[in-house]
């Protein structure tokens, strides 16, 4: 059942004042001594935002897709809920565009100021109908307590859905007031495959992406309060495993080649399915836009944690071709490229019944998928390249649109975006 707030109880008013005019003011936090105003600066971290909401993933742009953003404040030791506030996230007259995304200041009202100590500000980013329910924090009004570790159940059928999240330590000096940013960070991941070169396999009807594992549940908590930039170049680039409870399904997504080419067939006889009948899918007209004789499938996903096994059926993310009847024809290894980061040893953070760390080094095949990081194959930059001529992208240097050709491929690579943490470009392997 989709709730009107994910995070309900309101408690609080909300008092909006414009997006903040310093921008070093507000990168850093700083007093606000002279006049001792109480304001939590909210950055949700993305380029070109939009809103759409519970959007589909169809490239590696940066978008946001949310309606409100949840505020609340605890005290440090005890967890008891001082403030809430709920911000509508889609009016453009609070909430203005920073370097990295989108802003709003949320100044707090007199007559619920917060007292000297020291707190932590929580803040979540989320649709209004949202297919995420809380397992806890159900009653976020003032004086209750709240759990740092946010549960949420994913409705049935859905690998995931985005969401932002971060939080940030703040200690409250009696009579002076402060100015500090808390930076809102994804939470899941995303995967998408953009092929082209399709071979034909007589019997053939669908291209599909498994997964060693997918989760049912998604985990708020072991956040950073950072702004990042660069394609897993920033030094605070984080890999965390929030999702917990295996689905039964392990299918990611599936793409039917009739929706794209009509008559799956190879009347040229040269391998590759024919495209003189290509076509954009109803699903995408009008939303985005792909290379013709090309095929794409994506979606966010809850971040699972790799198999401690090695045999084939452990692999990450295996491609296959299948018939009508679900019978496997062909298979490609997915992979992660020589010198992705994930292969050096890094701090991997899982939940069990809280969030602990160990060093971890993955494997081209092996390897965990992990928070707000895109596994992509194939590049694909914006989710609409070229509006004006569907089936004709128009992409630059700096937004590639390239599908990764499947005949004769060895390999296939993913990739991991810029305000995606990282992008990892994933390459395929035939078996």
């Amino acid at each position: 059942m989709k709730k009107s707030y994910l995070f309900s109880a309101l408690a609080a008013g909300m008092v909006l004042l414009s997006a903040c005019s310093n921008d070093d003011n507000v990168a850093n936090g700083s007093d606000n001594a002279n006049d001792a105003k109480q304001e939590i600066v909210l950055q949700v971290a993305n380029t070109n935002a939009s809103t759409r909401a519970g959007r589909p993933l169809y490239s590696s742009e940066a978008s946001q897709s949310i309606e409100n953003v949840k505020v609340i404040i605890c005290s440090k030791d005890a967890s008891t809920i001082a403030y809430t506030a709920d911000v509508d996230w889609t009016d453009a007259t609070t909430v203005k565009d920073y370097a990295n995304g989108k802003e709003t200041t949320l100044q707090i009202p007199d007559d619920n100021k917060l007292a000297a100590g020291d707190y932590v500000v929580y803040a979540y980013g989320y649709h209004s109908n949202s297919d995420y329910t809380s397992d806890n924090n159900t009653d976020l009004t003032k004086g209750q307590t709240f759990d740092a570790n946010s549960v949420l159940s994913i409705k049935d059928g859905v690998k995931g859905e985005e969401i932002f999240a971060g939080s940030l330590n703040l200690t409250v000096k009696d009579g002076v007031g402060f100015k500090t940013p808390v930076v809102l960070n994804r939470q899941v991941a995303g995967t998408f495959g953009y092929f082209e070169s399709i071979p034909y396999v007589q019997g053939a009807t669908t291209l599909q992406l498994v997964a060693y594992q997918l989760n049912t549940k998604l985990v708020l908590g072991q956040f950073s309060n950072y702004d990042l930039s660069g394609n897993g170049t920033d030094a605070n680039v984080n890999y965390v495993i929030n999702g917990s409870t295996p689905a039964t399904s392990k299918v990611v997504y599936s793409i039917n080649l009739a929706d794209w080419f009509g008559t799956v067939a190879d009347a040229d006889n040269d391998g590759l399915i024919d495209a003189d009948n290509w076509q954009i899918p109803a699903a995408y007209t009008g939303k985005a836009n792909f290379k013709t004789g090309s095929v794409f499938g994506g979606t966010f996903v809850i971040p699972f944690e790799k198999s401690t096994g090695t045999t084939d059926n452990d692999r990450t993310f295996v491609l296959q071709m299948l018939d009508a009847n679900g019978t496997v024809l062909k298979s490609w290894a997915v992979k992660l490229p020589t010198g992705d980061g994930q292969l050096k040893e890094h701090d991997l953070y899982t939940w069990g019944t809280s969030f602990t760390s160990a060093k971890a080094t993955d494997t081209e095949k092996f390897y965990s998928v992990v928070r707000n990081h895109l596994y992509g194959i194939g590049e694909r930059a914006l989710d609409n390249p070229n509006p004006d001529k569907p089936g004709q992208p128009d992409p630059t240097p700096e937004n590639p649109d390239k599908p990764e050709p499947l005949a004769k491929k060895q390999e296939l690579v993913l990739k991991v975006n810029d305000n995606w943490e990282v992008i990892h470009n994933m390459g395929v392997e035939e078996d």
